[in-house]
């Protein structure tokens, strides 16, 4: 044991046989006020004295720093609930609207492949129509035409007919047939009025 200049303070202990179940007590002899380096000794009675003060003093403090964060850690805590319910709302409300989206979406691409459809149906018959007026035209065309050609060809076929005879009842004719010719004319032009 070590020491310093300063006189120490001894202690020792005794067995009071006075006491009940033979107690042990501490005896301090003061011999002086000093330092006392042996660590076990001093740091035994250093906290034996600073541990109650320390609890003491520091209770209400250390109690009111603890109760003012364990409000904060609750409030916190809450507030966290809170915002998670909130959120659990919102993903439950933009949830629903998904799924109506969804079914709107679905509702549309029906409607969509319905009406496409009616309007391929509509374009087809539509176009087989107009397929059908170009052949009916086509073929009036054709048949037109075709009149024309055997009109125009009736037409100089009589004309030829028309001059041949014409020329066949001039070489033919003589002055007796020519006056029954005339008086018959004139008979049919009578009849008619």
């Amino acid at each position: 044991m070590k020491h310093t200049h300063f006189k120490r303070v001894t202690l020792f202990y005794y067995t009071n046989s006075k006491l009940p179940g033979g107690f042990t007590r501490m005896v301090s002899l003061a011999e002086g006020f000093g330092f006392n380096t042996n660590l076990l000794e001093t740091n035994i009675l250093n906290l034996a004295v600073v541990l109650p003060l320390v609890f003491s003093l520091g209770k209400d403090t250390l109690t009111s720093i603890l109760d003012t964060r364990r409000e904060k850690i609750l409030s916190s805590l809450r507030s966290a609930d809170d915002r998670f319910k909130q959120a659990q709302l919102e993903l439950d409300a933009a949830k629903s609207e998904l799924a109506l989206a969804a079914e709107k979406v679905k509702e549309i691409q029906s409607e969509g492949q319905k009406t496409m459809e009616a309007l391929r149906l509509e374009e087809t018959k539509r176009y087989e129509e107009l397929h059908q007026r170009f052949d009916d035209l086509k073929e009036e065309t054709v048949r037109l035409e075709e009149e024309k050609v055997v009109n125009t060809f009736r037409q100089q076929l009589i004309s030829v007919a028309f001059e041949k005879a014409i020329e066949g009842i001039r070489s033919k004719m003589d002055d007796k047939l020519q006056r029954k010719y005339i008086d018959a004319k004139i008979a049919l032009m009578n009849s008619s009025l």
